[in-house]
């Protein structure tokens, strides 16, 4: 056979300057591959087609395998065709917002997520990264041992990988936010990595990107971070001393919280308000050695802005709420906020009751949201139970608990379900009285509660929403959509 090589140089440099070997004109004609008619041309590149062809399905050299090129066992089982087929809807899209639901259920039942469905499980968990770290790391557990070593072999998905070496991804990254991201990320894996990592380059940092880079200690901060924040509370910038505080308290430290316990003490007046001046220079200083107030910022707003949110209300005497309901929105707004920055699930079941209750004008809806989408299940259902027993229509439209119970990301009780379908049916009886911005916003509410709807009231919707599938408008399809899907969740329960 004519090589290969020689031949691709021919056509190159073609027939006019090099004349083609002779024996292409035997090898061609021995196999009967060519027009007897043809050319010196013609032939030539019919004998660089064949022999490209043949070149490619020609043996390459041998391979050694490595370790990492078969996939680690994983011991769960796999789960049944049915639930894999499942799953396949779910991550095609058809059924999209059932995904966390059925992450659960695989951690319950303890099977294996499809494994020929593991790219696109690890294509959501690269999309949900940095901004939906912790639903992002939910679907590697998912994902596995397979999940991991599969992420190492792609380029796209190295950074998934069990293995990525965040150290030497932190000493490539130049800019501040990329670095905080990947701090973030190595804080989560390794929070005595990553802080020794920052100490290297925190003294060369502006105030501004020190100030960036404490947004990552937090991810996973314990008493282990004191000391490193402690040594550095001394720049220049009052906003990473706060910062910096913020930090310690979370942490729990002895000293922090004994300096702003005896400065809340001196902020206080007899009646228990807040006054505007410090009233000791013991309490003074210590505010000023943490940064001060800000520009146009209240005592008030540094206090409950900064302080541990229990501390106020203890050093009163008072609950959450009766603590609560003395304070202004902005203050509540701050309040709330602080919540959020705390692992008291007491505190944070007591601010949603008190969210229910309190006039809606005055509420930080977004904060008390969260907070009720923090909720452990059985402190939201204790609330949203008792809520019932107390008014029925306590879910109905423009109503604080509807929005709150809609921010959920766990399946509610039968009985929460079948009162949000009847209010919301009860609005729509007469649509032509629904001004146009109502109706989408029910629409809205709507596609929200849709993965939400325990899957035991199945039956009693079919008969409830029948007359609504019926609809021509987007309520009809909401009703197909919203049956439709809790039939589903209901099969791969059954499947599992």
């Amino acid at each position: 056979m004519p090589k290969h090589p020689n031949l691709l140089r021919n056509l190159t440099l073609g027939t006019a300057r090099q004349e083609p070997d002779p024996a292409i004109n035997t090898w061609l004609e021995a196999r009967d591959a060519v027009d007897p008619t043809a050319d010196s041309a013609e032939r030539l590149l019919a004998t660089y087609a064949i022999t490209e062809r043949l070149h490619r399905l020609e043996p390459g050299p041998a391979v050694t395998l490595g370790e990492t090129s078969s996939a680690p066992p994983d011991e769960r089982p796999l789960p049944s065709p049915k639930l894999s087929r499942g799953f396949q809807l779910i991550m095609e899209g058809t059924y999209a917002k059932v995904l966390p639901e059925a992450l659960g259920l695989l951690e319950e039942v303890g099977v294996q997520f499809p494994p020929f469905l593991l790219p696109k499980l690890l294509e959501k968990a690269l999309e949900h990264q940095d901004g939906r770290p912790e639903f992002s790391r939910g679907l590697l557990r998912a994902a596995g041992p397979r999940g991991s070593w599969l992420a190492g072999l792609n380029p796209a998905w190295q950074t998934l990988a069990s293995n990525y070496d965040l150290g030497v991804a932190w000493g490539r990254e130049a800019t501040p936010g990329r670095r905080t991201l990947l701090l973030k990320r190595w804080r989560q894996k390794d929070p005595t990595a990553a802080r020794e990592a920052l100490s290297v380059v925190w003294a060369k940092q502006s105030p501004k990107n020190q100030e960036t880079f404490l947004e990552a200690m937090a991810v996973n901060l314990s008493a282990a971070d004191q000391a490193w924040l402690r040594e550095r509370l001394g720049p220049k910038r009052k906003s990473v001393r706060r910062a910096i505080l913020k930090l310690l308290l979370q942490t729990g430290e002895e000293l922090a919280v004994e300096q702003m316990t005896t400065l809340a003490a001196a902020s206080l007046d007899e009646a228990g308000k807040i006054t505007t001046l410090v009233s000791t220079l013991e309490g003074s200083e210590i505010l000023d050695s943490y940064g001060g107030t800000q520009k146009n910022e209240s005592l008030a707003g540094f206090l409950l802005n900064t302080l541990p949110p229990n501390l106020l209300p203890d050093l009163l005497g008072q609950t959450g709420s009766e603590f609560w309901v003395t304070l202004k929105k902005e203050e509540l707004k701050l309040a709330a906020e602080a919540l959020l920055q705390y692992d008291l699930p007491g505190l944070h079941a007591e601010f949603v009751r008190f969210a229910c209750l309190v006039n809606p004008a005055q509420l930080p809806i977004e904060a008390a949201a969260k907070l009720t989408a923090s909720l452990g299940q059985e402190d939201f259902l204790s609330i949203f139970h008792d809520l019932l027993e107390k008014e029925k229509n306590i879910l109905h439209f423009g109503g604080v608990p509807r929005i709150l119970a809609l921010s959920r990301n766990e399946a509610w009780s039968e009985r929460i379900s079948k009162s949000f379908v009847l209010q919301l049916t009860s609005t729509l009886r007469d649509i032509q009285s629904v001004p146009y911005s109502m109706q989408q916003d029910l629409q809205s509410h709507w596609k929200l509660a849709i993965p939400l709807m325990n899957i035991s009231t199945f039956g009693w919707m079919r008969t409830q929403l029948h007359s609504m599938t019926e609809r021509a408008d987007g309520f009809g399809k909401l009703a197909i959509e919203l049956l439709q899907t809790t039939a589903f969740r209901r099969s791969l329960w059954a499947r599992a």
